[in-house]
């Protein structure tokens, strides 16, 4: 029973995400500035929580730095993009283009782990790149979507793919010799790098006291997310606990973009999100 708690906090933390990323677009706060400082306090929070001794001499510590630092990249670019979809095409496409993204990982279990692979499978990989083309918003008659926004959930679902690829690789290269505190305190610093690196470039690293409020409560909300379906993951099967978490994230994140922010999906976009949701069961059941 706590095993079902623990995934409904997780839920709820990943579409306040969502939410916050929402207003911080709407209030025109600058979105780099507030995800290096959600980035900051994530570091902090899982430096505090691990062991530092002895890591310098830990096996394959520097390609694990290398692979942590990439990732870390490609998260705040990731983010980014996440928030200007939100914004630009609504919460239920870009929250779908992202939670569609497991399929990368399961191909790279498949073809580089040589995971068994199964008709369910097969069919689920099929119907997300169906799902994917059917979510790229077409202009209506008298508007113009720009070709930029088009693509948002195109290069979030790939962008996001690599990233959950690459937390797989970590899962099975390397976490024999790194824990997951270390690996994403690592992951995080690269990722407040980055940003900081790119707001020094543009001589924008200075933060107004809405963003510092903000970014504080993204990495408290984005922690947590991560915090509650690890704990679920003890109780309950990943084949129960990704499928009821990611289904959810998305119906739930689809009707708040509805009701609350005024999201008006086209037709075609609504058939993308069915199709999504029996790819994503598909793929994980």
């Amino acid at each position: 029973m706590m095993g079902y708690l623990f995934i409904t906090l997780s839920a709820f933390f990943s579409i306040s995400v969502a939410q916050i990323l929402k207003l911080v677009e709407i209030k025109s706060l600058r979105v780099l500035n507030v995800l290096v400082i959600n980035y900051l306090f994530a570091v902090v929070v899982s430096a505090l929580s691990t062991d530092w001794s002895n890591i310098a001499e830990q096996k394959a510590f520097l390609p694990i730095i290398l692979h942590s630092s990439f990732l870390g990249v490609l998260f705040i670019v990731n983010f980014l993009l996440y928030s200007k979809s939100i914004d630009k095409n609504g919460m239920g496409i870009s929250i779908t283009a992202m939670r569609m993204s497991l399929v990368f990982p399961i191909l790279l279990s498949l073809w580089v782990y040589q995971e068994p692979f199964t008709l369910h499978l097969g069919i689920g990989i099929l119907l997300t790149f169906v799902a994917l083309i059917l979510l790229i918003p077409r202009s209506k008659k008298g508007e113009k979507v720009q070709l930029k926004y088009m693509l948002l959930p195109v290069f979030l679902f790939f962008i996001s793919g690599i990233t959950d690829s690459g937390l797989k690789v970590f899962e099975q290269e390397f976490s024999m010799f790194f824990d997951e505190p270390k690996f994403l305190t690592a992951l995080f610093f690269f990722a407040f790098l980055t940003g900081s690196v790119v707001l020094l470039a543009r001589k924008q690293f200075n933060f107004r006291k809405k963003e510092w409020a903000f970014g504080t409560i993204l990495g408290i909300v984005n922690l947590y997310s991560s915090y509650f379906i690890l704990i679920a993951l003890k109780e309950i099967p990943g084949s129960i606990t990704f499928p009821v978490v990611n289904l959810s994230i998305m119906f739930v994140g689809t009707l708040i973009g509805v009701w609350m922010w005024k999201d008006n999906p086209q037709k075609r976009q609504w058939i993308g999100l069915f199709v999504a949701s029996i790819a994503i069961l598909l793929l994980v059941v």
